[in-house]
C-alpha cells in the first residue's frame, strides 16, 4: 500500500511539473518495481539525463525520438505478449486432448459448455505512447471489455490543462470504470466562452479496448500540434462523437426541464409524462426515446445535486452522467440552461455554465429592448393560429410582459434593431431553440457579453411533437 502511495504521488507530483526530470526517474523506478516495463520506460525516457547520471549507461530506446521509440518498444511488447498466449494456448490443447475420456463406440463426445475466459486481473497499465502514425498506443487496462454493447465515453479536456492530452489520459485509462471506447476532445474559446459546436474540430485521441476482453486499449491521436504526429483517421470517432453529442444536448435539456419542473411544482416529476404536456404546462416541446432512457438518471443526479450542491460551471462538474458515460466525467458543466441577449452585436445564446451550446444572430430593438432578467413564462406553437403570422412559428413569453423571443415574417430584420422591444429570430433557429428551451428558463439581456462568432451544427436539435402546444383563445401582443 505504501509504495502505490508513493506512486500515486509522484504521478501527481509530475502531472504538476512536467519539467521535473528527478520525478520522472523516481517515478520510473517504482515502476520497475512493480514489474510494470512499459510504465517505467516511458519515465525514463522523460528523465533523459537523469536516468544515465543514476543508471550510469544509456536507455535503450534512447537513441530513438521518444514517440517513435514508444510505439517500437510497444509493438515488441504486444508481440512477445502474443507469442506467450499462442504456447500457452498450445499446451492448454494439448492438456485437453490428453485429458479428454474416450467415448463408446458408436457414440459422440458427450458436448461440454466452453468456459468463460477469465478477466486480467494484475491490473497492470503501460503508459500510452504517442505514435508516428497516430496510432499504435498500446497499455494494459484493468477490466476486460463485456458483452457486445461497447459504450462510449467523452472527456472534454479543461481549457486550462497544462497537459490537455495527459488530462485526457487520466480520465478515460485510469478511471474506476474503464470505458470499451472513449475519446477526447477539446473546445474552441472565444473571449472565455468555450463553443460546443466546435467540438468536431478539437478531436483529440480516442482510446479504444479490445473486444475480445483481453485487457488491452489502443490509443489513437488526432491533432498534429499535440502530438507531432501525422493523425490516425478520425472518420469513426467522428461518427461516436456525433452520436454521442446528441444525447449530450439531451441530457442538458432534461435536467434542465426537470429542475425547472421541481422549482415550481415543489417535487419531482414522476415520468417525462409530467414534462411534456398540453399547453400551457408544456416543460417540454416534445418526446424522445433517448429522454426515456435518461430520465430516471436525470432526475437522480438533480436529486444529488440538491443534497450537495457543487460548482456547476467548471469543469467535469457534472458527475450525473456516470450511468450512461461509461463511468468518465466529461469534464462539461452541470447548470441548467440559460439564454443570454447581447443587445451590442445582436446575438441570442443558449449555454450552460461557460459553454455555448449554440449561439444565433437575432433581432432587437435597440434601447426599447429591456436589459434585465427574466424567464420563459410561457411557450407557445403558432402563436395566434397561424406560423407564418408577424410572430412567426413559436413564441416565448418573457416573465409574463409584453416582452418575448418569437419568429417574424420580416427575415431581413434580423441583425437589426427595427423591433419594439421584442427579440426576433430566423425559423430555423427559433424552432430550434424552442426545443431545446424548457419552460422556466432564465434569460438575461444585456451588451457586451457573448462573442461575435455564429454557433449553430449542421443538423438542428428536435424533439418530437407530443402534445398540443397551441393557445387559440389569445391574441398575442407582443412588442413585435
Amino acid at each position: 500500500m505504501e509504495e502505490q502511495a508513493d506512486i500515486e504521488y509522484l504521478k501527481q507530483y509530475v502531472r504538476l511539473h512536467p519539467d521535473n526530470r528527478m520525478a520522472w526517474y523516481l517515478l520510473g523506478k517504482a515502476y520497475t518495481e512493480q514489474g510494470k516495463e512499459a510504465k517505467a520506460n516511458y519515465c525514463f525516457l522523460q528523465a533523459g539525463d537523469i536516468y544515465e547520471a543514476y543508471e550510469r549507461k544509456r536507455h535503450p530506446l534512447a537513441d530513438a525520438e521518444p514517440m517513435q521509440a514508444l510505439e517500437a518498444w510497444n509493438r515488441g511488447r504486444q508481440r512477445r505478449r502474443l507469442a506467450r498466449r499462442s504456447a500457452l494456448l498450445a499446451v492448454m490443447l494439448i492438456g485437453l486432448v490428453a485429458a479428454a475420456p474416450s467415448a463408446p463406440d458408436g457414440q459422440r463426445g458427450a458436448e461440454r459448455p466452453a468456459a468463460d475466459a477469465p478477466a486480467a486481473a494484475d491490473g497492470s497499465a503501460g503508459e500510452p505512447a504517442r505514435s508516428g502514425d497516430g496510432g499504435g498506443a498500446v497499455r494494459s487496462v484493468d477490466r476486460p471489455a463485456s458483452g457486445d454493447h461497447r459504450p462510449v465515453a467523452v472527456h472534454v479536456v479543461d481549457p486550462a490543462a497544462a497537459s490537455p492530452v495527459g488530462e485526457a489520459l487520466e480520465a478515460l485509462l485510469y478511471g474506476a470504470r474503464l470505458p470499451a471506447r472513449g475519446i477526447a476532445v477539446r473546445l474552441a474559446q472565444r473571449s472565455g466562452w468555450r463553443l460546443w459546436n466546435s467540438a468536431p474540430d478539437g478531436l483529440l485521441l480516442a482510446a479504444e479496448r479490445s473486444a475480445s476482453g483481453d485487457g488491452e486499449a489502443m490509443v489513437r491521436m488526432f491533432d498534429p500540434e499535440t502530438c507531432a504526429c501525422t493523425p490516425a483517421d478520425a472518420s469513426e470517432p467522428l461518427g461516436l462523437l456525433k452520436e454521442w453529442s446528441e444525447r449530450r444536448e439531451q441530457w442538458w435539456v432534461l435536467r434542465s426541464a426537470i429542475r425547472r419542473y421541481a422549482e415550481a411544482a415543489g417535487e419531482w416529476p414522476a415520468s417525462p409524462d409530467d414534462l411534456v404536456r398540453p399547453y400551457p404546462d408544456n416543460w417540454l416541446a416534445g418526446d424522445s426515446p433517448v429522454l426515456r432512457e435518461l430520465f430516471a438518471p436525470a432526475v437522480e443526479a438533480e436529486r444529488r445535486a440538491r443534497l450537495a450542491p457543487a460548482p456547476e460551471d467548471g469543469p467535469a462538474a457534472d458527475k450525473g452522467l456516470a450511468d450512461w458515460n461509461a463511468g468518465a466525467a466529461d469534464g462539461l458543466p452541470a447548470a441548467p440552461l440559460e439564454i443570454i441577449v447581447d443587445k451590442a452585436n445582436h446575438r441570442l445564446a443558449l449555454v450552460s455554465g461557460n459553454v455555448i451550446l449554440r449561439n444565433y444572430e437575432v433581432g432587437l430593438g435597440g434601447a426599447k429592448t429591456p436589459e434585465g432578467a427574466f424567464v420563459v413564462s410561457e411557450k407557445v406553437r403558432n402563436p395566434n393560429g397561424r406560423e407564418d403570422g408577424e410572430f412567426g412559428s413559436r413564441g416565448m413569453t418573457l416573465s409574463d410582459t409584453d416582452y418575448a423571443i418569437h419568429g417574424t415574417n420580416d427575415p431581413d430584420s434580423i441583425g437589426k434593431d427595427e423591433s419594439l422591444g421584442c427579440i426576433r429570430m430566423a425559423k430555423e433557429d427559433l424552432e430550434e431553440l424552442y426545443d431545446m428551451t424548457p419552460l422556466g428558463t432564465r434569460v438575461t439581456i444585456a451588451s457586451g457579453v457573448l462573442p461575435d462568432e455564429i454557433s449553430v451544427p449542421a443538423e438542428r436539435f428536435r424533439l418530437k411533437p407530443a402534445q398540443n402546444e397551441t393557445n387559440p383563445g389569445k391574441v398575442y401582443r407582443w412588442l413585435k
